[in-house]
């Protein structure tokens, strides 16, 4: 399935100030295909994302949430 939209949604940090931030991209038909933990390395990821197709913007978000996207497709 071609991958059209990537958005990023954030958590916040955890207590020790890691980031809690995730990729989430979109197929054609507006499911969620894939979900990438940014780490330490989120400009990295957004770069080569960003070539590939469109960005649709930052969402805050819960830490469930976040989590919930990782374990699911991730």
């Amino acid at each position: 399935m071609k991958s059209i939209l990537y958005i990023k949604l954030n958590a916040g940090n955890d207590k020790n100030g890691n980031p809690r931030r995730v990729f989430v991209i979109f197929g054609e038909d507006g499911r969620i295909v894939k979900a990438i933990d940014e780490g330490y390395q989120g400009d990295q990821v957004e770069k080569t994302m960003g070539e590939i197709i469109p960005f649709g913007g930052t969402f805050i978000t819960v830490v469930s949430e976040y989590k919930d996207c990782l374990k699911q497709f991730g």
